[in-house]
């Protein structure tokens, strides 16, 4: 049963992560046609964390709640993401140039 969780786990969060594929490849696509730096890099850093919440999770946890630095990880993937979306959303709908 504890593989199962494992794999969803996984599949979950990498679905995630395929969306901020998603979202980080918007940000530059619209850094090169509009010509204004949007910081899609940064996109970069939730990807990161939510895998290596994952991964962590997977290894260490039996449940998807309780361990301390996997909720680490993933609070600081979901404040980065929010961050970087709300950047690339005010340069998209006229923020400063």
């Amino acid at each position: 049963m504890s593989i199962l969780c494992a794999a969803m786990n996984l599949y979950s969060w990498g679905l995630a992560v395929v969306v901020i594929i998603f979202v980080y490849l918007i940000g530059r696509f619209f850094e090169e046609k509009a010509g204004q730096r949007s910081h899609y890099q940064a996109f970069l850093v939730p990807m990161v964390l939510f895998l290596l919440a994952a991964l962590r999770y997977v290894a260490y946890a039996q449940d998807f709640v309780g361990d301390l630095v996997g909720d680490a990880l993933l609070f600081g993937g979901g404040l980065a993401l929010m961050l970087s979306c709300r950047h690339l959303l005010a340069l998209m709908v006229g923020g400063k140039k």
